[in-house]
Order: C-alpha cells, then sequence, then structure tokens
C-alpha cells in the first residue's frame, strides 16, 4: 500500500462519522511516529521483542478467583481466562493490553452493556484534583477496522485504567534511539568506506576533443555523455559485480586503490555490534527485562526467568491485579472475593526436576495431589482423596506427656 492510502486511512479514522477534518501539522508528525518512519530497525526490534516476551509471559498466568477464601471457577474465571471480549480470546486481550500499556504508558479498559471488555485505542482523560476522573470520546478499533465511539462518560470507577509510572517508557527510549541513530550511521558509514572499492580515473587532456561517434537518435556523443555513462552506469555495475570486465575509452585509465582497504580489521563491525548490544541493554534495563535473556542467550536459562519474573512480570501483575480487584471487588476483597494472577505458570516445570521438593510440599500439608498436579501442567484428578491434605509425623505437633506418666 502506498503512503498516501496509509496517510488517508489513517486520516479516516480521525472522521469518527463526520463530514469533514482538517489536517494538521500535528497529524502528520503523529502519522510518522505512528508508522515508525524515524526510528533504527535495530531499536524497533529490541523494543518490540521485549514487550512481546512480556506480553506472551503474561498470557500465560492464571487469573484466579475466590469467593468467601475458596477458589472458584466460574464467570469472572472464564472472562480473564478465556474470552473476555466477542472478537479476543484471554491471550490476545492480555498481548494487547501489555502493548498499549508500555507504549502508552497507561491503558483503558471499559466494560461493555454485555460484560465484554474492550481495551480503548484512544480516549479524552479529564483529570480532576478531588473529584472522580472521568473518560470521554471512548474509542475501540482505532488502529484497525471500523472505529466505535462510545457516547457516554466513563466515570473512573466504571472503568479499568492501569499506569506504569509517572514517565513513558517509550518515549524514553525514543530518545535514546534519536542519539543512537547517528552513531550507528556513522558506523555504518564507516564499514561501507572500509571495505569499499576505491580507485583513481585518469582522463587524459586529449580526451575532451575527441570524436566518440553518434548516439542512437543521430547526434553527436559528446566527453559529458561518455563520462556520465562511464561513471554512473558503467563503473556502478563494476563495482556490484564480484567478477567482471569493464571496458574504457581511450584516454581513459582506472587504477584501484583499494588494496589498503582489504587489510582493515574487524574494529568496523565491532562498531556495529557493540552499538546494536548497548540499544539491547537499554531497553531491557527500561524493560526489567535481563539482557541476556532478550538477546536469546540461553545460558542459565532458569535463573534468568527468574529474574525476569521478580523484577517484570510480578510487578506488572501486582499491579493489575490490585486495579481489577478495587474496581470489580471493591471492599468485598476484605471478605475474601477476590482475584489472584498466578506468574508461577509462567516458567515450565519438568516433574522429574521437582519430584523431591513434590514430595516435601505434600508431606508437609502444603499441597494436596490436585494443586500439584495443576502445577506441573497436569490434568486434576478431582477425587475426594486427591483434593485432601495430609501430614507425616515429621510434622506433627509435640503433645505434652500424660499426667503420670514418665518423661
Amino acid at each position: 500500500m502506498s503512503v498516501w492510502s496509509d496517510f488517508w486511512r489513517y486520516i479516516q479514522g480521525k472522521l469518527l462519522g463526520g463530514n469533514s477534518y482538517e489536517v494538521r501539522s500535528e497529524d502528520i508528525k503523529d502519522f510518522i511516529d505512528r508508522e515508525k518512519w524515524n526510528r533504527l530497525a535495530i531499536y524497533d526490534l529490541a523494543l518490540h521483542s521485549g514487550i512481546n516476551i512480556i506480553a506472551y509471559a503474561l498470557s500465560k498466568c492464571e487469573f484466579r478467583t475466590f469467593l468467601n477464601k475458596k477458589e472458584v471457577w466460574a464467570g469472572e474465571y472464564y472472562l480473564w481466562n478465556y474470552q473476555p471480549n466477542a472478537n479476543e480470546n484471554a491471550s490476545q486481550f492480555l498481548q494487547k493490553l501489555v502493548w498499549t500499556l508500555i507504549y502508552k504508558n497507561e491503558c483503558l479498559v471499559v466494560e461493555t452493556g454485555t460484560g465484554d471488555l474492550l481495551i480503548a485505542d484512544s480516549y479524552t482523560h479529564n483529570r480532576y484534583a478531588v473529584y472522580e476522573d472521568t473518560f470521554s470520546n471512548v474509542t475501540v478499533c482505532a488502529d484497525g477496522g471500523t472505529p466505535f465511539t462510545f457516547r457516554k462518560t466513563f466515570r473512573a470507577s466504571d472503568v479499568l485504567f492501569f499506569r506504569l509510572s509517572n514517565k513513558n517508557i517509550a518515549s524514553l527510549l525514543e530518545q535514546l534511539n534519536q542519539e543512537y541513530t547517528e552513531l550507528i550511521q556513522a558506523a555504518v558509514q564507516k564499514f561501507y568506506k572500509g571495505g569499499g572499492e576505491r580507485g583513481i580515473l585518469n582522463i587524459d587532456g586529449n580526451a575532451v576533443s575527441k570524436n566518440y561517434g553518434t548516439k542512437e537518435d543521430g547526434t553527436p556523443r559528446t566527453f559529458n555523455d561518455v563520462y556520465n555513462e562511464m561513471v554512473n552506469k558503467q563503473f556502478a555495475n563494476y563495482f556490484k559485480s564480484p567478477n567482471a570486465v569493464m571496458t574504457l575509452w581511450s584516454g581513459f585509465e582506472y587504477n584501484s586503490r583499494s588494496s589498503d582497504a582489504s587489510k582493515k580489521s574487524t574494529s568496523d563491525v565491532k562498531d556495529i555490534t557493540d552499538l546494536t548490544d548497548e540499544i539491547y541493554e537499554k531497553v531491557a534495563c527500561a524493560l526489567q527485562i535481563p539482557p541476556a535473556l532478550l538477546k536469546g542467550d540461553i545460558a542459565d536459562v532458569r535463573e534468568l526467568t527468574k529474574n525476569f519474573l521478580t523484577f517484570s512480570v510480578d510487578p506488572l501483575a501486582k499491579m493489575m491485579e490490585r486495579e481489577i480487584n478495587r474496581k470489580r471487588n471493591g471492599t468485598e476483597v476484605l471478605r475474601g472475593n477476590y482475584i489472584a494472577i498466578d506468574t508461577s505458570t509462567v516458567q515450565h516445570i519438568e516433574p522429574f526436576d521437582v519430584a523431591e521438593a513434590v514430595d516435601k510440599l505434600r508431606a508437609a500439608s502444603v499441597l494436596n495431589v490436585d494443586e500439584i498436579r495443576k502445577r506441573i501442567g497436569e490434568p486434576e484428578i478431582g477425587q475426594p482423596w486427591s483434593r485432601e491434605y495430609v501430614m507425616t509425623k515429621n510434622y506433627s505437633g509435640v503433645d505434652p506427656p500424660e499426667e503420670g506418666g514418665t518423661e
């Protein structure tokens, strides 16, 4: 699709049923930023990879629902773990939520009359100091498809409003990208210059007045015609070809001077790789992801995953959990009616690796059989005996001695 088609489609999304719209300079800038024309591909790759890692991890989490401090599996459980709305499953919904949250530093989720949860693509946040905030012009599907704008104004208590911090991570990383753009371009130019072909073209003084025949239209071929064809066409093809022969007119002599360039060290390539590694590390630091995990290093993955869960996924899940509970359950959480986001499901557990730990958890009455099977990815048995808690005598209490007995 052409640039103008993309831009027109972008403007159409702003019409929202109206007949006209005045295109402003802010629209053009927003369109350029949205299409990411002014960003490095390596920066986008690092940022997208990082957000994907967090989004995929959160989509693996289980939203556990409790009623009177007992775990239940009912409508709220199905809503968060399977189908939050008619057009998205839970994984797709959570991945979009994380993307929106990190890119915009905030994410608004509204509930429809049918109970569906929808992520708003645009809205007007009306902030107040002592009164309840409101959200107007809430639009969904603005990034594709047929946009829909709610006519009602939502109160803060009617929506789920997730926010990371006071600083937008994406905007800070964008500043970082702009700083590294010139460095990357300079390193690339240095690399091309170090490995490119150089030479000297000697032109005889009488070459200008020589006869070069005629062109296809019958007009005389001048020196400028010969020179332009030689430099722009013949030399260009010659430099691109691994093996080539080029003929020169009389009076022209080319001498290669690329022997020194062939002796260059690998430092030119290292300049580029060092900068790309640094971009990955900065993005990983901003997203609280271990740099090695973002780069795809497989050494000590288990420890890296623990670090990732502790500093990246757990805080995000806890923030979401509190917002969901205070808006959908309120003070009922004090009576044991709440939602808990279980991040332990992110890391794959091999049953044979945790066999000894499982035995201890079972023997100490920490988990029953069904709970253990659920944690290691096996289906629950669902029998009364598999839901019982047992404790070995090693963990039983110390009974006082009977009266008259000996110690």
